[in-house]
């Protein structure tokens, strides 16, 4: 008789052991993807940031056409990437002044704008 309580008390530490480390490996490893990707996600940001900084600061009159495609393209991976509302808007409008910039050469002081850009992309990594 005192065999089955015996039986009972070990079959329940070894079926609660069983669930517990199930529990264990299955929240472990969602907590471990999610960081995982948002580390992804930031290293991914802070290399289009790079590219972007590099491609505004060599930007001038002769290689205009082409660093104005370089800067679509990463501006447009970096909108997909953020949440920040405010820097997809920044981005936005850079690029639109890129393209208006031969009709109104004489109204916009690309140096300046490039410095704004920068200083924006600058205080947004340091919050990543």
């Amino acid at each position: 008789m005192m065999a089955l309580p015996l039986v009972n008390t070990t079959v329940n530490i070894i079926v609660g052991s069983i669930t517990t480390k199930i529990f264990d490996s299955v929240v472990t490893t969602k907590l471990t993807q999610k960081q995982e990707k948002k580390k992804w996600i930031r290293d991914k940001k802070l290399n289009l940031f790079s590219q972007l900084s590099e491609n505004i600061l060599t930007i001038n009159c002769d290689n205009l056409l082409e660093k104005k495609l370089q800067i679509k393209e990463v501006s447009s991976k970096i909108i997909l990437l953020t949440e920040d509302d405010s820097l997809k808007t920044n981005l936005q409008n850079y690029n639109f002044i890129l393209e208006e910039f031969e009709c109104y050469k004489s109204d916009i002081n690309l140096h300046i704008l490039n410095d704004e850009l920068i200083s924006t992309l600058s205080n947004y990594m340091k919050k990543l």
